[in-house]
This record gives structure tokens, sequence and C-alpha cells, in this order.
């Protein structure tokens, strides 16, 4: 039995759901007891963080690990290539996302709500998240997805962090200039049957979550 401890709002849990539904494996989403961070699910993941993987009693956390994980347990549909050089190249892309663009694109919650928001912080985050996508363009071309014609796990994360980006934009601003591969990219993404269902909820649970920033 697969447990999955996450949120319906985490950018890293979506990443994980994504690669759980191309592995057509079932899972049980659970939410973390009190919250992730508190003493009662630090008990149970010591990290505190989510997602965080049990299978039958073996315990993983980090979204990057789960993954590499559950590809090795369920080997097919493959999601790192075959050829060595490639597989650093997907690992790359993946790490570069989780590093360089997912924290810059969180960097924004903090402006959601209205109260909060620093129009000089926007802007300059602006250009940092365009320099970060100027940067993604320069190390691949999409073909339809980053590393060819089939879903890897350097995908699975860019998936809610364009639906992220989508929402901040018309709502803080800031406008992002996405080269037309990544554009097409985004839309091929979007489509794909393993992902377009879990972004689909993940567009619904984000803007419930700014609703309420909104209204609060």
């Amino acid at each position: 039995m697969k447990i999955l401890y996450d949120l319906p709002i985490s950018s890293y849990g979506c990443k994980t759901r994504i690669l759980l539904r191309h592995k057509n494996l079932q899972w049980q989403s659970i939410a973390p007891p009190d919250g992730y961070g508190s003493p009662a699910y630090c008990q149970i993941i010591p990290a505190g963080t989510i997602p965080a993987l049990d299978h039958n009693g073996f315990k993983l956390c980090d979204s990057e690990a789960i993954a590499e994980y559950i590809n090795e347990i369920v080997p097919t549909p493959a999601m790192l290539p075959v050829d060595a050089k490639d597989r650093a190249t997907v690992r790359s892309l993946s790490r570069f996302h989780d590093s360089r663009i997912e924290p810059v694109l969180r960097a924004y919650f903090g402006q959601v709500a209205p109260a909060n928001r620093d129009v000089g912080f926007i802007r300059d985050n602006a250009k940092l998240l365009q320099a970060r996508f100027d940067q993604l363009i320069k190390m691949v071309t999409p073909a339809p997805f980053l590393c060819g014609n089939t879903l890897s796990l350097a995908d699975c994360g860019f998936a809610p962090s364009f639906a992220i980006l989508n929402r901040l934009q018309s709502l803080l601003g800031f406008s992002i200039k996405l080269e037309e591969s990544l554009r097409a990219y985004e839309i091929a993404l979007g489509n794909h049957p393993s992902v377009k269902d879990e972004l689909h909820a993940y567009y619904t649970a984000f803007d419930r979550w700014i609703a309420a920033k909104l209204n609060a």
C-alpha cells in the first residue's frame, strides 16, 4: 500500500502524483496530521516535509528521492533514458526546476494578499524568473517534452509551475516571455494523459488558495 502525505496545493505533491499516475499506481493521499512540520507529523516523517511516501512501512521524503525510488521499483514506463549521459541530462533539468525556477515562483506566494504586495519585489523577482526561463531554453529544446517524445522525471515538476506562473502573472501584474518552444511544451505537457487530470485538480486547489488569501 502506498500512502502519500501531501496537500492539494503542494506543487511538489502534484509533481509526485503525476509520476504515480504515469506509472499506473494506486495510492492514498493523506494530509499531514496537524499540518506539515507539526510534532505529530514529525513522529511519522521526521523531516516534516511534503510530499512523503510510506510504501508498506518504508518511509521516504523529498519529491526527487521519491521519483527515483518509484522509477526503480516500477521500471515501466521508464522515466529515465537508457544512456548514462541522457539520464544525467534528465536529472539536471529536474534539479534545475526544483532549485532555480520553483523557489523563484514560490517567492511570490507572500505577495498574493493585497496588503503584503511590494511592487519593487514583484518587478525584481520577475526579472530573475525571466532569466531562469531564458537559461532553460539554452539548455534544452523540447520535442515535445524536455527530453524527447516521452514523459520523463524532468517534466513532472514543470506542470504545476506553469499553473502557478499563469495564475500569478495576471494577479500580480508581471509578465514572463516564454520562447515559442516552451509555450508548445507547456501545451503538450498539459495535454498528456498522466498530467491532464492532475493539473486540473491543481489549478482548482491553487485558485481556492488564492481566493482565501484575497478574502482574508
